[in-house]
């Protein structure tokens, strides 16, 4: 699969969403080992995740007759699509997990979308929502895998750019959580045409970096069902279309565990007063543990969301500050 991504459509996707995405700040943080963190906290637009960009990217161009839009969704692409729905009018139904974090389904519904619950698996949640597209006409907009969709989401890096180009010297290194790659495919391009010399490195959980295995053998492989605190990075294999342009502009790919993640939520809100989810903390933790060992430089970090549940949130407020 070909797609046309490049920074021209990355543009048009930042024109379409501006009146309904926050360009979310870029914070300066200079942690105790050294080098110079810029922090893009995505856990600060409206329903609490990067995840809202792709989301309008797409939804904005479908036509004025359209019946209604289907997505699948672990919980925070369940938002954006709840979310841009009901700002544009349309009726949404989502196929979320039985085991998704209850404020995600919640608030989902909130915002007017009807839930489907099915297995933990994301290629059950895939499965089914195909069926509802069929069966009701509606419009699948998927959580990674389309041009519309990294392209929204590789507004952020654009934000990135332009905010460090006023207030300091490049950016050498960035790093960005990846999934079914979406977001990184998004960033990659990106970075690519604007800041060629930075190193991307994407981010996985330990138990689910279908991404660096993908990369290593040179084709996308399918890894079992992940076992991680991430549910936004469960997803079991790389994006048809993402992977090609991941495979071409990344320089590497790192994965962190869930004590590591949960490290990172705990340094994010006694440090920063950043409340993350586990999936938004992934890129702080390969960040700090590489400025622990010598590494750090001047770094872009993407903190993808913060929809974290209550209880565990719990469980970062007492654990010891790393």
């Amino acid at each position: 699969m070909s797609w046309d991504l490049d920074l021209a459509s990355i543009r048009d996707a930042a024109r379409r969403i501006a009146p309904f995405v926050l360009r979310t700040p870029l914070i300066p943080h200079a942690p105790p080992h050294g080098g110079q963190l810029w922090l893009k906290p995505e856990s600060l637009q409206a329903t609490g995740a990067f995840k809202l960009r792709g989301a309008f990217s797409l939804m904005t161009t479908l036509p004025k007759d359209c019946p209604g839009v289907v997505a699948h969704s672990s919980g925070n692409h369940a938002q954006a699509v709840a979310r841009a729905a009901k700002v544009l009018g349309l009726p949404a139904v989502v196929v979320m997990p039985e085991d998704a974090p209850v404020l995600k389904r919640r608030r989902t519904e909130a915002d007017g979308a009807e839930v489907v619950t099915v297995g933990n698996d994301s290629d059950e949640r895939a499965k089914k929502a195909a069926e509802i597209a069929r069966a009701r006409g509606f419009i699948p907009v998927p959580p990674y895998d389309h041009p519309l969709i990294a392209a929204g989401q590789g507004t952020a890096a654009i934000e990135i750019v332009e905010d460090a180009a006023k207030r300091g010297p490049s950016i050498d290194r960035f790093y960005c959580p990846i999934s079914g790659g979406g977001l990184m495919s998004g960033c990659a391009v990106a970075f690519a045409a604007l800041s060629p010399s930075t190193e991307l490195v994407g981010v996985e959980p330990a138990d689910g970096n279908d991404t660096q295995r993908s990369l290593a053998k040179g084709e996308r492989v399918k890894v079992p069902p992940p076992h991680t605190i991430a549910d936004g990075l469960r997803v079991r294999t790389p994006g048809e279309g993402t992977f090609p342009i991941l495979a071409r502009l990344l320089s590497r790919v790192e994965v962190v565990t869930d004590e590591e993640l949960l490290d990172a939520m705990a340094y994010a809100l006694h440090e920063l007063r950043l409340v993350l989810e586990p999936s938004g903390a992934a890129s702080l933790a390969v960040a700090l543990r590489e400025g622990r060992s010598g590494r750090g430089r001047t770094c872009a970090v993407l903190l993808s969301g913060g929809n974290v549940d209550p209880e565990m949130l719990r469980r970062v407020v007492e654990r010891r500050r790393s």
